[in-house]
């Protein structure tokens, strides 16, 4: 009597702990899973540990053969029916996460293959980055001059709230509620499109303290911020959440087929 006991209580404790903790078992019965969606695949979002490597993602983009598809310089090659991904109109839509998924998983009315099985996950945001880039800045990364242009206009408008990292703690950011966005929030701004970081510039978010822009004069930096103007400073906010060093093996550190190095 013991020996049934025993074995009843084996047969059926896999069963209540699956009750417990709602996860499929299989009791030696079963021929296959109760779920097939158990075996799909994850494809949860991952977030880069560190920023994304835009020449890095020429590399992965050329290690993949995109060009075949979207031609060298991502305007779509002939013959082949594909977003020209030189589209600032269409890039600026976009947001880097739904970039990523579509680019690691694939969708199920797209024929463009699922890089997650073909590149690291690490390579993947590289190539969302280096794509972006192609409507951003089609010869390069945004040169340093213009940034340094962009440096202290940034430093007396933005940094006094986002910090000159963009890290959010600037010497205002203590009296805010909420406090100021950090710019290098990468699960924050990677689902947020340029247009919309151009909004919240240009039209401020007032339930958040931040002002609008638009229109608006640094006449001490003689700065009109205007429509152009604004989306420089979405590209600079850009930077944050990505770099433009070389990461992966070899000496010399190019974008585009620039030397960076000297």
């Amino acid at each position: 009597m013991a020996k049934k006991k025993l074995s009843l209580i084996v047969w059926i404790l896999p069963l209540l702990l699956a009750a417990c903790t709602n996860k499929e078992v299989l009791t030696g019965k079963e021929t296959s899973l109760v779920k097939e969606t158990v075996t799909a695949g994850n494809q949860d979002i991952i977030f880069p540990d560190a920023s994304p490597s835009v020449p890095d993602g020429e590399v992965t983009w050329q290690k993949l053969n995109c060009a075949a598809c979207h031609g060298v310089d991502g305007k779509g090659a002939s013959g082949k029916s594909t977003v020209n991904l030189t589209d600032k109109n269409y890039m600026n839509k976009q947001k880097p996460v739904d970039q990523y998924r579509f680019l690691a998983f694939g969708k199920p009315d797209s024929s463009h293959p699922a890089v997650n099985k073909l590149v690291s996950r690490r390579d993947a945001w590289n190539l969302v980055f280096y794509v972006r880039s192609l409507a951003r800045y089609p010869m390069a990364p945004m040169p340093s001059p213009q940034f340094m242009a962009i440096d202290p206009v940034f430093g007396s408008n933005c940094a006094v709230c986002h910090g000159k990292k963009g890290y959010g703690d600037g010497p205002l950011s203590h009296n805010l509620e909420p406090s100021p966005a950090n710019f290098q929030d990468f699960k924050r701004f990677y689902d947020r499109s340029d247009a919309v970081l151009w909004d919240h510039i240009a039209n401020g978010i007032k339930w958040e303290g931040m002002p609008n822009f638009l229109g608006k004069e640094d006449k001490a930096k003689n700065v009109k911020f205007d429509d152009a103007y604004i989306w420089k400073l979405v590209d600079y906010v850009r930077q944050f959440q990505e770099t433009t060093i070389k990461t992966s093996p070899g000496d010399a550190k190019t974008v585009k087929g620039k030397n960076l190095s000297t």
